[in-house]
């Protein structure tokens, strides 16, 4: 026989349910199973083809006979009328009366209200001025009493009713449903949000909302639980000056009160708070427990409030579901040790890029290129990384066009499933070859560094084609890149200076192995089981961090010690004057016989946005040591990087520098850059010019022969010291070059 669709036996039961592809999702009726949980939570499943159900926690199967005997109806309670089921025209649909709220009947239900009822409410922080001032009452619907809770829509007519279930009513399996049954979801508390509004706590249910108002705090709710909050319903918060978001205390709550807040920021309100309800043992969550518990007043409520930005409720922090061995930054570093000890510290830069992700205030990405030879080690460290697919995305070939894309050989509406740009967000993307973006024609590295440039913002991207138009996807897209290359053409550091870098770099010295360690290398474990295991730590030493920090990471500025702080700025101005730009030429020889060079004025970045990635970086490195606060062995990291992300060149000449004591003559130049005296004179001239370094004419006694000192300035004297030595973890004497150095 055929029956009525399991959806209209919910409805007709009064049980509450939700859609969810070809599932209606309700309370388990047998175990009680559900019973306290919020309705994202529910897991009692009712195919809607088939009528058959299964509860995922309880494991009770069956069909809607089943459940029609469960609740005490009979076969013809369920059958479907056959005028209603001919399959040659579709069955009509009944249609429903209007349900009409008058205030008349709003006044009969309020009048109703037991006593017994009243003195629950009272029992629940509710007073008699409440209940009368917002016409609590007591009715029958759907075959059973029930606590009614009147809820007026926007205009301030009465649109639908909130159902509570009666205490003494242990049968009711419902604890809360609505009438008229479809009833649009309102906010309970419209009356709030028309005018100005200095401050208004969102909370969770219509008691808590009572509760609230019953002790002078303004206070609003969906009808819809934790788990509905409309789109629409934000514009009309603009007019709050403090609204403070307060759900209960458990994870439905929490990912509710995330989503609402992610919803409020993104209409840029500047006051925006979160409160946190404190712990208060024996199942107690909510705002009724807080305040008739008494937990606490609402001075002590209303402190319990901090200030929440966009980036603190977005979904960057992935969940971690499969199976993995927890593994401390310790273990980890023994781990590549063992296999690729050459590769530890930029493996380390690499792991601390990846952990940013975690702390919530950061909104810049991170991007550093790995740069060595051919089979240097540089791809091996980025394979450390892959294949964890919460966490990092990689690509063999990669094309700055591929983040927002304008394929003519896709119609514009499939484009959006190949933008690159959303699959990388709030992950690493992992680049094995950028050299191959580095070789292009100087027009074409122009466009792709432009475009690189400004997705390094963080900001999107927004394009235009001749054949699909403008595309765009802005807001907030954080990620971290981490790419290798071979050594890069000076004409790659001139485009990427005028275009303001975003790009930091790390050259990996590879050392020439000798004959012997090449021998114990092949008899030694197989190469891939090596990078497989590094792998494994990698992937494991990541999932702890984000396990152990499920919701992200609120960082505390204040407790970074000053000391620190004045390392990260000094390495960001000299990263500033090392990476300017400048066109240098010899001009002429003088009368003494140096040779005089001139120069374009030089173009030099301010340090902010450096010193802000270099903070962001010893954070990250923090965070993957298991600290909450950047020390010292944190600093070397970024002085490396200050020095590697300057022109190959100028970054070679400042380590010579810093190792020679600061001081180095044209000879020790020629020498130590092996090149000719006019360039060695060259260089020297451009870091002078840059800031970095001043020159000094040397008598020689001898003719023909003039001889010029380099000597580093003194706003960078900092990288000579016993401090900075300490950091690099670098030898403290300078190098003292013989004069059969020199004549070699």
């Amino acid at each position: 026989m055929q029956t009525i669709p399991i959806g209209e036996y919910l409805i007709r039961k009064g049980i509450e349910f939700r859609e969810s592809g070809e599932h209606l999702i309700s309370k388990c009726p047998f175990a009680n199973c559900d019973d306290g949980r919020k309705p994202a939570d529910w897991r009692f499943y009712l195919n809607k083809q088939t009528s058959q159900f299964d509860c995922k926690r309880c494991g009770e199967v069956g069909n809607i006979f089943v459940l029609a005997k469960h609740f005490g109806d009979e076969i013809k309670d369920i059958a479907l009328d056959a005028s209603k089921s001919s399959p040659k025209r579709p069955a009509a649909k009944k249609r429903t009366e209007a349900v009409i709220l008058t205030p008349e009947r709003i006044e009969a239900w309020h009048s109703a209200l037991p006593k017994r009822i009243r003195a629950y409410l009272n029992g629940r922080g509710i007073p008699d001025l409440i209940i009368n001032q917002y016409k609590l009452g007591w009715g029958e619907f759907y075959g059973r009493n029930w606590i009614v809770i009147p809820v007026t829509d926007m205009e301030g007519k009465y649109s639908l009713l909130k159902l509570r279930r009666d205490p003494e009513d242990d049968a009711n399996p419902n604890k809360m449903v609505v009438y008229p049954k479809g009833a649009q979801h309102q906010i309970y508390g419209w009356e709030m949000l028309k005018g100005y509004a200095p401050l208004l706590v969102l909370c969770e249910g219509e008691f808590d909302r009572l509760v609230l108002l019953a002790n002078g705090i303004p206070a609003a709710t969906s009808t819809g639980g934790c788990g509905t909050f409309k789109d629409e319903w934000v514009k009309h918060f603009a007019k709050v000056d403090k609204t403070y978001v307060c759900y209960d205390r458990d994870d439905a709550g929490r990912d509710g009160a995330t989503k609402v807040l992610a919803k409020l920021l993104e209409l840029d309100l500047e006051n925006v708070f979160k409160i946190d309800l404190p712990e208060m043992g024996d199942g107690k969550k909510d705002v009724t427990d807080y305040f008739v518990g008494g937990v606490g007043n609402v001075d002590a409520f209303i402190a319990l409030a901090r200030p929440v930005t966009k980036n603190e409720v977005s979904d960057r922090i992935k969940p971690i579901l499969r199976p993995y061995k927890p593994m401390t930054f310790d273990e980890w570093k023994e781990v590549i040790m063992a296999n690729f000890p050459d590769l530890m510290f930029p493996a380390e830069i690499c792991a601390a890029i990846v952990a940013q992700v975690l702390i919530h205030e950061i909104a810049n990405p991170f991007a550093v290129v790995l740069i060595g030879a051919p089979s240097g080690g540089k791809t091996i460290c980025i394979n450390f990384f892959d294949a964890i697919e919460e966490l990092t995305y990689a690509s063999d070939k990669f094309t700055p066009a591929s983040f927002v894309s304008s394929a003519s050989n896709v119609p514009r509406e499939e484009l959006a499933k190949i933008d690159l740009l959303p699959r990388i967000k709030n992950k690493t993307f992992l680049v094995r070859d950028l050299s191959i973006l580095f070789s292009k024609r100087d027009d074409d590295l122009n466009e792709c560094l432009g475009i690189l440039t400004r997705v390094l913002d963080g900001e999107g991207l927004s394009v235009d084609s001749g054949l699909h138009g403008q595309r765009n996807i802005t807001g907030a897209f954080l990620f971290m890149m981490i790419a290798a290359s071979t050594p890069i053409a000076s004409k790659v550091w001139r485009l990427m200076g005028s275009l303001g870098s975003r790009l930091f770099f790390f050259a990996i010295k590879s050392r020439e192995k000798g004959v012997d360690e090449l021998v114990t290398q092949l008899k030694d474990t197989a190469f891939k089981e090596k990078e497989r295991a590094c792998r494994n730590a990698t992937r494991n030493l990541l999932y702890t961090l984000w396990d152990k920090h499920k919701e992200g990471i609120v960082w505390n500025r204040d407790a970074d010690p000053d000391e620190v702080m004045a390392v990260i700025a000094r390495c960001a101005k000299l990263l500033a004057k090392l990476r300017g730009v400048i066109s240098v030429w010899k001009e002429k020889r003088n009368d003494g016989g140096e040779v005089e060079f001139d120069y374009t004025p030089p173009v030099i970045e301010n340090p902010d946005r450096v010193s802000i990635l270099f903070y962001n970086l010893c954070r990250g490195h923090a965070t993957l040591t298991g600290r909450s606060q950047i020390n010292a062995e944190d600093l070397k990291l970024i002085v490396e990087l200050a020095i590697d992300s300057a022109p190959t060149t100028r970054a070679r000449l400042f380590r010579e520098l810093v190792d020679h004591g600061g001081k180095m003559t044209t000879a020790q130049v020629e020498m130590r850059l092996d090149c000719s005296k006019p360039t060695a004179l060259k260089e020297m001239k451009t870091l002078e010019a840059l800031g970095v370094c001043s020159i000094t004419a040397m008598q020689t006694g001898q003719a023909g022969q003039p001889e010029s000192q380099l000597q580093l300035a003194s706003d960078f004297e900092w990288f000579l010291s016993e401090e900075c030595r300490r950091i690099r973890g670098v030898a403290g004497i300078p190098i003292q070059d013989t004069l059969s150095d020199l004549l070699d």
